[in-house]
């Protein structure tokens, strides 16, 4: 039994120094797993921020889409009051066009007009001259006629109508005078 015990007692020692080989690389084993999970933790930890600043990215990439959207829509308003604003501005331009073609063939009718009364007034300020004239004529010679004829049909007998005629010229006369005499002063 003693060279059982030995056996045993080196065998137990074989494996006592295996057992310690085996703890030792499971040891071993066990600190690189520690690391191993410490690195995957730090892994996930970054990832997690990782996560976290894409997740936030994409929040404030969706608000600036959103903020982009709405800008465009105020853009799409903007261009529509603006192109309302350019249609009113050209009606506008048109219609002021418009008027101003009418406002120009009003002025040349009415300068056709002015020209037309320049005609006529010239026509009617001759006319008058000579009407004028004649009447100043009539003013000087038909008085001094009238006295003539008064003066030599005074011996005679005149006929009525001729009597009347001379009557009434003298009155006439008179009349002209007067006129004549209001226009002066």
């Amino acid at each position: 039994m003693k060279g059982e015990n030995i056996r045993i007692a080196k065998k137990l020692k074989r494996e006592g120094k295996h057992t310690r080989k085996i703890r030792r690389n499971l040891d071993a084993a066990n600190t690189e797993l520690s690391k191993k999970n410490q690195e995957i933790d730090e892994a996930f930890s970054i990832m997690s921020k990782w996560i976290g600043l894409h997740d936030e990215a994409r929040r404030e990439n969706m608000e600036v889409l959103e903020k982009f959207h709405d800008l465009q829509i105020r853009i799409n308003d903007m261009e529509h009051l603006v192109e309302e604003w350019e249609d009113k501005a050209n009606k506008e331009r048109e219609q002021r066009l418009e008027e101003e073609v009418n406002y120009t063939a009003k002025i040349v009718q009415l300068e056709e007009r002015l020209k037309e009364r320049e005609r006529t007034l010239g026509y009617w300020k001759t006319c008058f001259s000579q009407l004028a004239s004649l009447a100043n004529g009539a003013i000087e010679d038909v008085p001094r006629m009238l006295r003539e004829v008064d003066a030599s049909l005074m011996f005679r007998i005149v006929p009525k109508e001729v009597e009347s005629f001379i009557k009434h010229c003298k009155w006439l006369v008179g009349l002209m005078k007067e006129m004549v005499t209001r226009s002066k002063n």
